[in-house]
């Protein structure tokens, strides 16, 4: 699942087809109702403006919507790269999101995923949200700061074993 040469690159998709007067978006757009206290053609309204603002990429596996955004308390410019597989599973290779992030913002361009308090929990389909700094020489003060890959199999005891690359 996770072997390179079987990876396919994100071709940008068009969803201007969308229609979010749909019958399958109703359940959403009728819980953003309540929750915001406006009327189905305001939620609609909003739901199209904030795609104007965003591309969206697909390939075999996922679909990623992606947003510039500019993020006060860092002082930077980012990307919001919110992932999402075709089939809705939640299951997930991470270096399938490194591939992700690194063909849509930057090789050297770091991001994280946040582990949020209870109280900011967004948890309503199996998406995966990342957070990128443009700047490629940006570094996050926390993590590591070195390369260590290995890339090839390794004989070592469970649970020290690399996957297969």
């Amino acid at each position: 699942m996770s072997n390179r040469k079987n990876w396919k690159p994100l071709q940008q998709a068009d969803i201007s087809g969308r229609n979010y007067r749909h019958p399958e978006w109703r359940n959403a757009i009728e819980r953003m109702m309540k929750e915001d206290n406006c009327t189905y053609e305001e939620v609609v309204a909003r739901m199209e403006a904030y795609d104007a603002k965003c591309s969206y990429w697909r390939n075999d596996l996922y679909q990623v919507q992606v947003r510039e955004c500019f993020s006060e308390k860092f002082n930077q410019p980012m990307v919001h790269l919110n992932i999402r597989r075709i089939d809705g599973a939640a299951v997930f290779d991470w270096r399938h999101r490194q591939w992700i992030k690194n063909q849509l913002v930057g090789e050297e361009c770091e991001g994280f995923e946040l582990y949020p308090a209870e109280s900011r929990l967004n948890d309503t389909s199996n998406k995966y949200h990342l957070w990128v700094f443009k700047d490629p020489e940006y570094r996050i003060p926390v993590g590591m700061f070195w390369r260590d890959v290995v890339d090839h199999e390794v004989t070592a005891p469970a649970g020290l074993r690399q996957r297969r690359p």
